[in-house]
């Protein structure tokens, strides 16, 4: 799974070899199972932080910040995508959706890494 969420980032350069509808197509694609895995990464999360071997507190407090931290993730992607999108100024056809669903799977992708990599080294109970 790690090679997935690695080569999700740059995800133009997957789909570049395509046509701008294919390249949109492919970018898709690539956002939707972006979107899917850091569902599963965010329940790891969660899961990983609940059977963590530390007081209740700091459990609690590690849960709260965790909804916290996806919940602002979800506000910046939006932002930061529809900026990455406003970049492309007048182009045609597909690239302001192209650029957009470039950055979602990026954007999800790096929020996959940064999860496990945040929780990976917690001691469970």
């Amino acid at each position: 799974m790690a090679v997935d969420r690695l080569q999700a980032v740059a995800a133009i350069e997957q789909c570049n070899q395509f046509s701008q509808f294919y390249i949109r197509e492919c970018l898709k694609k690539l956002a939707t199972g972006s979107a899917a895995v850091l569902k599963q990464a965010e329940a790891r999360a969660a899961a990983t932080i609940a059977g963590w071997d530390e007081s209740p507190t700091y459990i609690k407090e590690a849960g709260l910040k965790l909804r916290a931290a996806n919940a602002s993730f979800v506000r910046d992607r939006q932002v930061q995508c529809a900026f990455a999108s406003a970049l492309t100024g007048g182009g045609a056809g597909n690239s302001h959706e192209i650029k957009r669903l470039a950055c979602v799977a990026d954007m999800n992708a790096r929020r996959t890494f940064q999860l496990d990599r945040d929780t990976g080294k917690l001691v469970p109970e």
